[in-house]
């Protein structure tokens, strides 16, 4: 096969791979918007929110939205898969009195999204590790 022609068919294989993956970010993004209340403040990264109903939306497979009433971030995740599809929910961990959150498990999917831990969530993880994480999940309602 001649360079040029060789450059050509990788080129097309670049686009090919890259629509498809275009296509399906588009597809989960446009998946479920979800809803929870909140009764606590909260750590997502760096940033602490509020306690209060969260509108959550699933921007593409590695970042999701969340959308207060005051305040909103996006939440870094990476994928998780479960033996059964979740009832839908919320999973937050708490070390000493600060909550941050965890994981996200749409209603009806055996995937979810666990977050990327923060630094400060790492500090505060190593602090308690004597103890041990106490987690806490809360019902995950799909909005129309």
């Amino acid at each position: 096969m001649k360079p040029a022609s060789n450059l050509k068919l990788r080129g097309a294989l670049l686009a090919c791979t890259f629509a498809a993956t275009a296509l399906v970010s588009h597809a989960f993004a446009q998946a479920q918007a979800m809803q929870v209340n909140v009764p606590f403040a909260f750590h997502n990264g760096s940033q602490r929110l509020p306690a209060g109903v969260y509108r959550l939306e699933m921007k593409s497979s590695h970042v999701i939205l969340l959308r207060g009433q005051s305040r909103s971030g996006f939440a870094m995740t990476n994928s998780k898969i479960a033996k059964t599809a979740s009832t839908g929910k919320v999973i937050f961990t708490r070390y000493g009195d600060q909550y941050y959150l965890s994981e996200i498990w749409p209603t009806g999917s055996e995937t979810g999204q666990q977050c990327v831990k923060s630094r400060q969530e790492k500090e505060a993880q190593l602090a308690e590790s004597w103890a041990g994480p106490i987690t806490r999940e809360l019902a995950l309602n799909k909005l129309p």
